[in-house]
C-alpha cells in the first residue's frame, strides 16, 4: 500500500488525522476532523449553521449610564424675523433695466440662473432670502426688511364667577407633575 494522501476539514481546513468524522450541516454529508466533530457532531442535523448568523451574542455586563447634560438655559432675546419686502419683483426688475445688461449676463454675474432671475424681475416667484442677498449685494438694493418680535407672554385671567370642571383639575395635576 501506497503512502495516502491526507484529508482536509471540510469546515475548517485543518488535516484530518485518521478516517475522519461524517455529519450533516445544512442538509449536506461534510467530511470533518476530531475538533469539528466534538462542534458541530452532536447537534441534531439541520438545527445549525456554521455561517455567522448576524446576530450579536448578548451582553452580561450592564452598559455604563451616563449622566445626561443638563440644557443650558436660554436667554430670552427678541426674535429677529427677514422677510422679503413686497414689491420685490419691481425692484429687481428696475435694478436689471438700469443696468443695461441681458438677463444671461447678469445670471453669471449674480449667481442665480437665467430662469430665476426672470422668475423674480417679473414676481412670478419670491426669492429665497440667499438668493434676496445675492441680489442685495450685486444691485445695491434693499430687498430683505428685519422686524424685531418681542416675545408676548399670555398671562391668563380667570372671571370672578368662574367654577373649575372635572378637565380643568385634571390639567392642573398634570402640569403639577411635570414640574
Amino acid at each position: 500500500m501506497g503512502k495516502e494522501t491526507p484529508s482536509y476539514c471540510e469546515i475548517c481546513g485543518a488535516p484530518i488525522k485518521g478516517p475522519g468524522h461524517r455529519i450533516r450541516v445544512e442538509g449536506a454529508e461534510v467530511l470533518v476532523c476530531d475538533r469539528c466533530y466534538e462542534k458541530y457532531g452532536g447537534k441534531k442535523p439541520g438545527t445549525f449553521s456554521i455561517m455567522p448568523t448576524g446576530r450579536q451574542p448578548r451582553r452580561t455586563e450592564r452598559p455604563v449610564s451616563r449622566p445626561k447634560p443638563q440644557p443650558k438655559p436660554q436667554h430670552e432675546r427678541p426674535l429677529v424675523t427677514e422677510e422679503i419686502v413686497e414689491d420685490y419683483a419691481e425692484r429687481v426688475y428696475q435694478a436689471i433695466q438700469k443696468s443695461g445688461k441681458s438677463y444671461e449676463e447678469l445670471s453669471h454675474e449674480v449667481g442665480l440662473s437665467v430662469n430665476d432671475l426672470r422668475a423674480i424681475a417679473h414676481g412670478y416667484r419670491e426669492p429665497t432670502i440667499k438668493e434676496a442677498r445675492k441680489l442685495e449685494k450685486y444691485f445695491r438694493i434693499k430687498l430683505i426688511e428685519s422686524g424685531t418680535e418681542e416675545p408676548i407672554e399670555e398671562k391668563r385671567t380667570l372671571p370672578r364667577d368662574y367654577e373649575p370642571t372635572l378637565g380643568d383639575i385634571a390639567n392642573i395635576r398634570i402640569k403639577k407633575r411635570e414640574k
